[in-house]
């Protein structure tokens, strides 16, 4: 099942960025010099994000698979802590997400969470607040694409 949902974000990450190299076309310039690139789930080292969860014990990994999430457009996956739930926060751009392992919940506040088990997809708009929860007893993992660097940010209490 790994191995098809690795091949749909694949093919998520060739659409979400509107790449054309496959076909020579001019629109963005290929990765890696355009040369093709297979990697084996090894070679992915997740590094700490500092996010913490409502529960300071809990947090969220990263590891690249092209750019770098801390700075550009990437594809990278995510690991969340068993029982991390953020505090409602925004990112400042859109970014597309396909559930690896797991079950996770993202919705905005007033809206009813749907569990998101492997295979299931979400999009979430930048500057939208909104909450993410991984409601499984083992690690949550997402692979997600985005057009900029990922960030957060948690906005200001109003009463």
């Amino acid at each position: 099942m790994r191995i098809e949902l690795l091949a749909g974000a694949i093919a998520f990450t060739m659409l979400a960025t509107g790449s054309d190299a496959a076909d020579g076309g001019a629109g963005h310039p290929p990765l890696n010099g355009g040369t093709s690139v297979s990697k084996p789930s090894s070679e992915f080292k997740f590094k700490d994000s500092g996010a913490r969860g409502i529960n300071p014990k809990t947090g969220i990994q990263f590891s690249n698979v092209w750019g770098d999430a801390t700075q550009t457009a990437h594809g990278a996956f995510f690991s969340f802590d068993p029982g991390f739930v953020s505090p409602v926060h925004t990112h400042t751009y859109d970014y597309y997400a396909i559930v690896i392992k797991g079950e996770l919940q993202n919705y905005r506040p007033g809206e009813k969470p749907v569990a998101l088990g492997p295979g299931s997809y979400w999009y979430q708009r930048g500057k939208e607040a909104h909450t993410t929860a991984c409601i499984s007893k083992a690690p949550c993992e997402i692979y997600i694409v985005q057009s900029a660097k990922f960030d957060a940010q948690i906005p200001p209490v109003t009463e």
